[in-house]
């Protein structure tokens, strides 16, 4: 059978009623961190995936989740506004409330020892924002008729005592559209007295972290990643029962064909997604440290897919070097050709330290015209981190096609004769990042000593790039060609291990953890926009001078060890 063969005959044994059946059952029953939703649905997997034959833990651990349980929102005319919710990790103000006078910040007001009022969702950076500049609490006004639930801390996982103080110490609620408008109203008449609550229970609670492995027959200690999270916000029937259920299926199928995969693959659900703001990935990361360090070639996150009337593949998210395969399987599935969009800061991201490559997270999105306004980003549903976001929105087809995007991709890294991935357009992104921040420095700090490395890497790239593409070319491969190809995997290995951490960490520490905020490529290199609005004369600006040789030095020494690397290849 060759190649295409194999992976027609795989796409065909995905199957849309059990895909169907398990979201079904994953999504009847609401599934919080820590609930006995989640904890059924976490033996469910134990089933599932122990009836094929993989090795399976269930792993119960202690993770700092965090519950909002009730918000209120009363004005100053009586008027109790019925769509309040609170947040996870917000402060609670106990039964008697808050009560102060509300102010609408739009970016400049005064909001100090005020109840502070803004639109859009309650997430960290803006609400510590708030909180920093003195307001006492918040409200968010989201669109649409229903809140979204939101997770508000600033920290990645288990808080640490160098992260635990960032926690919010003010209470924060938010309203929908049509009450968000009758406060509006109310202040506008001069009405601003507010009185809020909010009840939100924050402690350590016993979680499930599930994780099955099929392992290659062909003896091998490598394996690639593939989950989303279990827990969700209410019943979560696209976020994330429909991911949930992709896993069980694709395991399933590729159980069939562990003789011709060279890879293992760990099929993984997190808990504390939202609840614990990524705290089940960041367990698994911290705890199995070394084991991903070095044995992880990739990781496939999936989160959101399958949703009735998703037809929107404007983009891919992941790190470049996974693009190119991302790529050629949605535009081969779909016909439509999405661009590259760099993987971000959120969804279970807890593995870049370790040098892991990320592909997908959300997949297929709503059109544009259709999508909900004002999610966390355009072509989500409306009803996202709602208590509307049910089974029944899940659409069969839809969710087969995506189930098959996911098979055919994984498929080709794991049965691949080269791991496939394409470094030159990495290349090109590091470039791209470099000339910004370039220009931003406006001749005040220079950077061109690590272009110039970027220059050679490129060449470098397209080598290896080829030498990958013309391994995977071949239907069988010589003992030549075996040992070829064992080199370059080790080679793809090391140079993500070098290359993601500088290129997306901010932390320089690989064993600490970066926040959970926005982090910009070559991230300290960011700082050269406060160094071009200083004096050179200033201490200030030879502080920040020598910050940011050191980070120079830092991304410079990371990008020249990837050269001498290449070139002890031959390339």
């Amino acid at each position: 059978m060759t190649r295409k063969e194999m992976e027609q005959l795989l796409l065909s044994e995905v199957s849309a009623d059990r895909l169907m059946e398990d979201a079904r059952y994953i999504t009847s029953e609401d599934r919080e961190s820590g609930s006995p939703g989640e904890k059924r649905a976490a033996e469910y997997f134990r089933q599932v995936m122990s009836g094929l034959g993989l090795q399976t833990d269930i792993h119960y651990v202690e993770n700092y989740i965090s519950l909002p349980e009730k918000g209120t929102l009363t004005l100053q005319d009586g008027t109790a506004l019925a769509s309040c919710i609170t947040h996870s990790y917000g402060a609670s103000t106990g039964p008697e409330g808050l009560k102060g006078e509300a102010v609408f910040f739009s970016g400049s007001e005064d909001v100090k020892g005020k109840v502070a009022v803004m639109r859009g969702l309650a997430s960290a950076v803006p609400c510590k924002n708030l909180e920093g500049r003195g307001a006492v609490g918040i409200i968010c006004i989201t669109s649409g008729d229903y809140p979204y639930n939101m997770s508000i801390s600033p920290i990645w996982g288990q808080p640490v005592p160098s992260t635990v103080d960032l926690l919010s110490k003010i209470p924060v609620v938010t309203v929908n559209t049509p009450d968000g408008d009758k406060l509006l109203a109310a202040m506008e008449k001069g009405e601003n007295q507010v009185t809020m609550t909010a009840q939100v229970s924050t402690k350590f609670r016993t979680v499930p972290v599930c994780v099955a492995e099929l392992k290659a027959d062909k003896p091998t200690s490598r394996f690639v990643m593939f989950g989303g999270h279990v827990d969700a916000w209410h019943k979560g029937g696209a976020d994330n029962g429909g991911s949930n259920a992709v896993v069980l299926e694709l395991a399933r199928v590729f159980s069939k064909h562990t003789d011709l995969l060279n890879t293992n693959i760990r099929f993984v659900w997190w808990s504390g997604h939202s609840n614990g703001r990524y705290s089940g990935s960041n367990w698994y990361a911290d705890t199995h440290w070394e084991d991903i360090h070095e044995n992880a070639v990739a990781n496939f996150d999936i989160d959101t897919v399958g949703t009735k009337g998703s037809n929107n593949f404007d983009h891919i998210e992941c790190n470049k070097q996974c693009y190119t395969l991302g790529r050629s399987v949605v535009k081969e599935r779909t016909g439509q050709d999405p661009h590259y969009m760099r993987i971000q800061r959120n969804g279970d991201q807890s593995f870049w330290a370790h040098g892991v490559p990320t592909l997908f997270e959300c997949l297929s999105l709503q059109p544009v015209d259709g999508a909900g306004k004002g999610t966390f980003m355009p072509g989500l549903p409306w009803y996202w981190h709602t208590t509307q976001d049910l089974f029944e929105h899940l659409g069969r087809e839809e969710l087969l096609r995506d189930a098959q995007i996911f098979a055919l991709a994984i498929w080709r890294t794991v049965a691949a004769n080269a791991y496939p991935f394409a470094f030159a357009e990495l290349a090109g992104e590091m470039r791209s990042d470099l000339e910004k921040y370039q220009a931003e420095a406006q001749g005040k700090f220079d950077l061109s000593q690590v272009q110039a490395l970027v220059d050679r890497l490129e060449g470098q790239f397209r080598a290896l790039d080829d030498k990958i593409a013309g391994l995977n070319s071949l239907e069988t491969l010589t003992p030549e060609q075996e040992q070829q190809a064992k080199e370059l995997n080790d080679l793809c290995m090391e140079l993500n291990r070098i290359l993601i951490p500088v290129h997306y960490c901010k932390n320089g520490d690989l064993f600490q953890v970066d926040l959970a905020i926005p982090i910009p490529a070559f991230p300290e290199f960011d700082e050269v926009k406060k160094l071009a609005a200083m004096d050179p004369a200033s201490d200030g600006f030879k502080f920040q001078e020598r910050q940011l040789l050191r980070e120079r030095n830092r991304v410079y020494h990371y990008l020249n060890k990837a050269v001498k690397r290449l070139e002890a290849a031959g390339l």
